[in-house]
């Protein structure tokens, strides 16, 4: 990669802009973005273990019907806090995922909708997250800069 202009090879490009980002770029987050930042990292947890449960479920060696319940509760869940967070899209994402376990069929079909579900999910926590941590930041004046 090619040094900053100015011959700076410690920058690192900032691709958003096109420009280089030096030492001398310092930015911090605004507290609502920390907190929310800090939420998504919990319901991307909260994601992770309803994964587990879809796995689970697909590779259920026993009657994968027992397994169901377990999960349209933690779908239910998910719903209720994405929607108390406003996160209207992934509310609805784990609402359908909870109405696709209700209703009857193959459990390699189920399991198949639960999976893509799921990433979709991740892709949409991830992607909250760039957008939280790009508009929440704010630079640091130069007092409160390190030495």
């Amino acid at each position: 990669m090619d040094p900053a202009p100015g011959g700076d090879k410690r920058a690192l490009p900032d691709r958003a802009r096109g420009r280089y980002v030096t030492a001398m770029d310092s930015w911090k987050l605004t507290p609502v973005a920390q907190q929310k930042i800090i939420q998504l990292a919990d319901y991307q947890l909260k994601v992770q273990r309803l994964h587990g449960l879809v796995e689970q479920y697909a590779t259920a060696r026993v009657d994968a019907k027992l397994m169901e319940p377990p999960l349209r509760r933690a779908a239910e869940q998910l719903k209720v806090l994405f929607t108390g967070a406003g996160y209207g899209p992934m509310a609805q994402l784990a609402g359908a995922m909870a109405i696709a376990l209700r209703r009857g069929g193959p459990v390699p079909g189920k399991a198949r909708i639960l999976r893509e579900a799921i990433g979709s999910l991740r892709s949409q926590i991830e992607t909250q997250q760039r957008i939280t941590s790009a508009e929440g930041r704010v630079r640091l004046s130069p007092q409160d800069q390190p030495d």
